[in-house]
This record gives C-alpha cells, sequence and structure tokens, in this order.
C-alpha cells in the first residue's frame, strides 16, 4: 500500500553530463507535488465509416517533466535553489578560514551580457531529482528552475517554491543510506531589511519597524526547447530577458511614505533582504548563516491601504530594473556552512 508518509526526496550532485541521470547525493526536505508522467499523447482522428471517434492506437509523441519542490528555506538547500535558477559553476568563498572554519559565501548572481543556459559557461546546474514513496521512486534529470518564489511573513519562517522542468520521469529505486543534514530555517521576526538610493550604499539604512511581509519572484525565462533530434524529449534550455518582482508590506508611515514618493517620481529604490539562521556557524563567533537578496527596483503598482491587525499597511509591488552605475540588476548571495554539493 502506498502510503504519503513514506514519501522522499533526493538530489544529485551537479549532472557532470547535463541531461545524463545521476545517482542522488543529498536529502531534500519539503514536499514535491506528486507528478503525472509528463507525456503528451496523439490520438489519431480518422473517418473510419463509424462513431467510434478513436479507432487508431495512440502514441507518445512528446516528454517533459514539471516538479514544484516547496518547504521552508533553509540555510543548506537554498543553494540547490540559487545554482538551479540563477546562475551555477559556483566555487564559495572563505573569508576567514581561521576563525570561522565552518563560514562559506556563495555569490550567486546571473549574468546579463551572456545567457544562463545550461549548456553555457556558468550557466545554470542541473541535477537529478528522486521522488517516489514506498510504492515506486522515480527520477527526473535535466532538471532546472522557471520560477522561484521566496517570501516571508511576521512570526514564521521564511518558505520557498520552485516550479522545476526536468527531462522525463523513469522508474527507479531510491539511492540509499543518504544520511539527512541538520539545517536551519530562517525566521522573518530575525531578518533585515534596508533601503537605499544607490547599489555602492546598499546595506547602509537599515529600516526597522516598516516590513511586515514580503514575495520575491524570479521569473527565470528559461524554457525548455523542443527540436528535431532524434528524442521525444527536450535537448537544449532558450532564455529570455527577466526581471524579478518584490512584493512588500509596508506599515504605514514616514518610510513608507518615502518609498511611495519614489513610485510617484519614477525613482529606483535599491533594497537588502538579510535572512538570518538562529544558531552561529562557528563556536564564539558571530557568524550565523543568512541569505542575502539585493535589487534595483522601480515600484510598478501602489494600491490602496490594507489592514493588518488595526494598522494601515502598503502593498506595494516592485520590478526588477538594471542598474547601470551599479552595473547589477539583483544579486544573491548565501552564507553557510556548505562547502560544496556533495559527491
Amino acid at each position: 500500500m502506498s502510503l504519503k508518509a513514506f514519501r522522499k526526496i533526493q538530489i544529485s550532485n551537479v549532472e557532470d553530463t547535463v541531461g545524463t541521470a545521476e545517482a542522488a547525493t543529498e536529502i531534500l526536505y519539503g514536499t514535491l507535488v506528486p507528478p503525472g508522467p509528463g507525456i503528451t499523447v496523439h490520438w489519431p482522428e480518422e473517418d473510419r465509416n463509424s462513431l467510434a471517434k478513436y479507432q487508431a492506437n495512440d502514441e507518445v509523441v512528446a516528454k517533459l517533466q514539471n516538479l514544484v519542490w516547496a518547504g521552508d528555506l533553509n540555510h543548506r538547500h537554498a543553494a540547490y535553489l540559487l545554482c538551479m535558477a540563477v546562475r551555477g559553476n559556483i566555487t564559495p568563498t572563505q573569508a576567514d578560514p581561521t576563525n570561522e572554519p565552518n563560514a562559506y559565501t556563495w555569490t550567486v548572481e546571473p549574468t546579463l551580457t551572456t545567457a544562463n543556459t545550461p549548456d553555457q559557461t556558468n550557466g545554470v546546474d542541473t541535477f537529478t531529482i528522486e521522488y517516489g514513496d514506498n510504492t515506486q521512486a522515480y527520477e527526473t534529470e535535466y532538471c532546472f528552475i522557471e520560477r522561484l518564489t521566496i517570501e516571508g511573513s511576521a512570526n514564521g519562517v521564511c518558505t520557498f517554491s520552485a516550479d522545476i522542468t526536468g527531462r522525463q520521469q523513469s522508474d527507479t529505486t531510491f539511492t540509499a543510506a543518504l544520511t539527512a543534514q541538520s539545517v536551519q530555517r530562517f525566521p522573518f521576526n530575525l531578518a533585515k531589511f534596508h533601503f537605499d538610493t544607490s547599489w555602492a550604499n546598499l546595506g547602509n539604512t537599515q529600516k526597522t519597524g516598516l516590513v511586515r511581509g514580503f514575495t520575491w519572484t524570479l521569473d527565470t525565462m528559461l524554457r525548455a526547447f523542443q527540436t528535431a533530434d532524434g528524442a521525444l524529449y527536450f535537448s537544449s534550455v532558450v532564455e529570455s530577458p527577466k526581471a524579478p518582482t518584490l512584493e512588500l508590506q509596508l506599515k504605514r508611515g514616514s518610510d513608507a511614505d518615502t518609498q511611495r514618493g519614489y513610485h510617484e517620481a519614477r525613482t529606483t529604490t535599491f533594497i537588502r533582504i538579510d535572512l538570518y539562521g538562529q544558531t552561529e556557524l562557528d563556536s564564539s563567533q558571530s557568524n550565523p548563516p543568512y541569505l542575502r537578496i539585493d535589487g534595483a527596483y522601480r515600484y510598478e503598482t501602489w494600491p490602496d491601504l490594507g489592514e493588518d491587525e488595526g494598522a494601515s499597511i502598503e502593498q506595494p509591488t516592485a520590478v526588477g530594473v538594471y542598474d547601470s552605475t551599479g552595473g547589477k540588476m539583483f544579486s544573491t548571495v548565501l552564507f553557510t556552512d556548505l562547502d560544496a554539493f556533495p559527491s
């Protein structure tokens, strides 16, 4: 009997050859929406002197697997999300190996003048994902993220949702003997938000008592691209221009009114989101893990006032724009104890 309690998700190291399935090396946390087989079926309709609509055999004409991975954001698995959605081939750095031997910085930024597709140098990484339950395990190779959402609100932990595209679903058996790793989640109440007027000054002006919640969404604009090349599944990925969006819940007041003024004047605002864990990566060091999301934004909409527990709330939506002075649109930095994807 298949039981929900026995579902699980596992992921490989970065695929050595894009699209070639590999064994899992890490247990993932969260949920994976149980997918269908990801096939497109053609049903022939023919005139055969009959009221039966279908008489000829149908056949599979295309394969494409869509997965939705969601859960609590944590300081370890955030690396997989960023490298599948923003940029891959990342070598983390250590600022202080002597005093902070467990602390590594992953700087993950998209290139804006060359493709971020998996077949390009420094393009997004692809992985093989195993999923299923006690009845059957499946695997999907060539996995990358089409849409990544990170959000948080007061008195909860920050969460994520990732729309993943992969090549095909195949029956498999779970890679055995993997050990679940310890992770730190990011309570929203520990987050820090900075609002500045230039990329160079980003992070200088923290605003407290302002942000009640946020949703950061990146449509990666990476899409599977099928051509006639002797296989039913895709063999390449294409990319279109992109811009992250940031929805904010702001407590009405002078700080929110300043941002409203930027919306009315069509002025770029620079926002840093720092999400923090609660435990130091190294003993006696002030170095909890964090995920930093920087961006240059213009407010797209500024709706009428809302209300949250008796307080007036502003709920604008901002769109990422390219800042020619800073030379960036957005940047992500993960500070974690993960020195590399496990092999």
